[in-house]
């Protein structure tokens, strides 16, 4: 297959023996890059990646002077970059549109291998040629269908590819190709990183729409709408926090599906990658450590997880110092400060165990990491590959460790243990063998770790095909892609225990690429166990309060006001359990009656009086709960006005003053209907804004609601999480939202 390079040399070549031969300006389409590319094979093909901000416009001679702001790949010389857009292209609106965009401060993304390139300018691409200034040829719209959006975000996208991670690409469907050129094509996103080389919408897809904004009309009471990631099917919701300090605020998506971290940009909102490969039924945050950072606590299926913000938009998974459960039916996660000591503690639902409350033990001195001894290595071999079938048959060396062991090899050789100089960081030639045995060959390399301690490292692998790899026995690292060696093309953390530790490592090689590479990292200490559990010694547990019930979602407030936080368990009609010094005490007679199933509620003071009332979204309706200040609750919707009548299928709830009269109103959320806006009239009662503000000209189909001030301007904005389309947000205007 053609490199985009070799795509564009053609076109290039074809265009200007047109040119010559019919002395026209018009060029046939075949001169764009036609081929759909995936951006894996952009950056692969490309020696050099910078990003430009321009610095000087010359709208006479259609000149750009971009200046370097950073390096992506490889090393741009200079600081300087000079483009000559001219009046190129195959239509005018191709120079013109480069040229309207063009203003001082605009960032570019260039992508070049020295002999042509494509520049990324927002929502648009061109082609470019080398030379004191490079030259424009002509747009290139069909690279929208490999990114189109700001070219400030591609390059943090470039910048997590290059380190090995998979992203998700706004990038227009490949079809209607005027539909394209026109920059009028649907958007969708994409999943690409550096091993997805060949293009497959339909596989690689991952939802519609871009996370950026977009003025929104029709709708009077708000200003913007952004598209964001879907995370459903199934229940799904939204967790608000300034993640990253700056202010702003972000939010985590989560669903049964996907969990989405999304980083408020001010103009758009960016996932930030995290190490979780499931979905989610609650997500909280917390600064578990201490640190001024916020962490993530999500209630996955398999277990509760805890990621651990590192900044720099960075989590570490440190699930594993969690107490263990031998398996989990997990279904509600949330902080709690139990015992007041300003730390938070973790309150679980489990299906199998009941409640339970892990206690946060507070910063402790990390332990040292243990210092490590490593032998040389030793080599066996070769084994048969023919087929590439030696991947997945278990040789002798993985079946017994002995070093003085020998076996029937390829060929019918002896296959022994020997001595092998194998240079770490170094690509290392395996071809010690028989030369007609090296072809399609399976080679085992052995190392013995000494440790001073429990603990972990990182090796880094590379050779010319699959690999695993063994410590101890277990294995650590099943890697079965066909590749030409290089330097660390896989990794995998090692657990070292005390003592020796015997690494064992498989190679497999077809007919060329026999080379091995190796280089590991100092070890890692054990890490912190920041949680222990004291449910049995709280009166939860197995056989504590609320354990016959399976609790769908957990609900934390004080709602009698003894500064200790109680709990709402969504299991069986509801449950309300207050905090005492030692424990929780369950409320009798609360008068909190509803269906939990598919539901979050939420407290708030909707009368006014000073005390936490509920509210809980049902199938039919919407209940007020008022309470007393004492942990009991009296139903007073029919005295509410607009909810005693609103009838759907209401899912969540959030309290907010949108309208920033110092009231508290409600923004419902609801399947197959209008999310509504309820205005809170100062005496306990509501009336319905929905159509007021527009909300209802959209059937989002809501899961989870969220009310925030995304960009700062004093006016609570919307958040929906949804089902069976994409979740959204809505940007309140100011003065519309507080007049109607």
């Amino acid at each position: 297959m053609r490199s985009i390079w070799e795509w564009i040399s053609v076109a290039r070549c074809a265009s200007t023996l047109l040119i010559l031969a019919l002395l026209v300006i018009a060029f046939p389409a075949h001169a764009y890059v036609e081929v759909p590319f995936t951006l894996g094979r952009v950056v692969n093909e490309s020696t050099v990646i910078v990003l430009l901000r321009v610095e000087k416009v010359d709208r006479e001679k259609n000149l750009i002077v971009y200046r370097k702001v950073r390096d992506i790949k490889g090393t741009q010389p200079g600081d300087v970059v000079k483009h000559n857009i001219g009046k190129a292209g195959f239509h005018p609106r191709e120079w013109q549109g480069v040229m309207a965009w063009a203003e001082v401060g605009q960032m570019a993304l260039f992508f070049h291998n020295g002999s042509a390139g494509e520049c990324c300018i927002e929502n648009y691409w061109y082609q470019i040629y080398p030379g004191d200034w490079w030259a424009m040829s002509h747009a290139e719209p069909y690279l929208l269908r490999t990114f189109a959006g700001k070219p400030e975000k591609l390059a943090t996208i470039v910048e997590q590819m290059l380190k090995g991670q998979e992203v998700t690409v706004p990038c227009m469907v490949d079809g209607d190709k005027n539909a394209v050129q026109l920059r009028t094509a649907k958007v969708q996103r994409l999943k690409a990183s550096l091993k997805i080389m060949e293009y497959d919408a339909k596989r690689d897809f991952a939802g519609w729409g871009v996370q950026d904004l977009v003025a929104v009309q029709g709708m009077a009471g708000f200003t913007h709408y952004g598209a964001l990631s879907r995370v459903d099917p199934g229940g799904s919701g939204i967790a608000p926090a300034d993640v990253d300090g700056d202010g702003k605020v972000d939010f985590c998506l989560y669903g049964e599906a996907k969990v989405s971290v999304l980083r408020n940009a001010g103009s758009a909102f960016d996932e930030v990658p995290i190490p979780l490969a499931e979905g989610a039924r609650s997500a909280a945050w917390g600064d578990v450590d201490g640190d001024g950072k916020l962490d993530l606590l999500l209630a996955c299926p398999t277990g509760p997880k805890l990621l651990l913000n590192e900044g720099d938009n960075k989590f570490k998974d440190i699930s594993a110092t969690l107490p263990a459960q031998p398996y989990w039916n997990l279904t509600s996660a949330v902080f709690i400060d139990h015992n007041g000591d300003k730390r938070p503690d973790i309150l679980l639902a489990d299906g199998f165990a009941g409640l339970k409350l892990w206690r946060n033990l507070g910063t402790q001195a990390p332990p040292k990491p243990p210092t490590v001894q490593m032998s040389g290595w030793k080599i066996i071999g070769p084994f048969d590959n023919a087929d590439n079938r030696g991947v997945d048959t278990a040789y002798p060396p993985e079946k017994e460790l002995k070093l003085d062991g020998k076996y029937k090899g390829k060929g019918d050789v002896e296959a022994a243990w020997k001595d092998f100089e194998f240079p770490e960081g170094t690509v290392t030639s395996v071809k010690v063998f028989r030369d007609d045995l090296h072809p399609f060959m399976v080679v085992y390399l052995h190392r013995t770790i000494t440790a001073s301690g429990d603990g972990e490292m990182n090796i880094s692998l590379g050779g010319g095909g699959p690999i695993k790899a063994w410590i101890n026995g277990q294995l650590v690292l099943e890697n079965k892609e066909q590749r030409q060696p290089a330097p660390d093309q896989v990794q995998a953390r090692v657990p070292l225990k005390q003592g020796k530790n015997d690494l064992l490592i498989k190679y497999c090689y077809v007919q060329s690429g026999r080379s091995a590479y190796f280089k590991p990292t100092l070890p890692e200490a054990p890490m912190v166990k920041f949680f222990g559990d004291v449910s049995d010694a709280v009166g939860l547990g197995p056989a504590g309060l609320a354990s016959q019930f399976k609790a769908s979602h957990l609900l934390i407030a004080d709602v009698n006001a003894d500064g200790r936080q109680d709990v709402l368990v969504g299991g069986g009609r509801g449950v309300m359990l207050l905090a005492t010094p030692t424990g929780f005490t369950q409320v009798a007679a609360s008068g909190i009656e509803y269906t939990p199933a598919g539901v979050t509620p939420a407290f708030g003071d909707f009368n006014g009086d000073g005390k936490l009332d509920l509210v809980i979204p049902q199938k039919t309706g919407v209940k007020l709960l008022a309470g007393d200040g004492a942990g009991k609750f009296a139903d007073v919707t029919a005295n509410t006005g607009a909810p005693a009548t609103l009838s759907g299928n209401f899912t969540s709830v959030a309290f907010g003053d949108v309208n920033s009269r110092g009231k508290q109103d409600l923004v419902l959320g609801c399947l197959r209907g209008p999310n509504r806006l309820l205005r809170n009239k100062g005496d306990g009662t509501f009336t319905d804004a929905t159509d007021d503000v527009g909300l209802g000209q959209r059937i989002f189909n809501t899961r989870g609601v969220s009310l925030v001030d995304l960009n700062r301007d004093g006016v609570l904005d919307m958040i929906f999480s949804n089902e069976g389309q994409e979740s959204n947000l809505l940007l309140s205007n100011p003065t519309p939202m507080a007049t109607r």
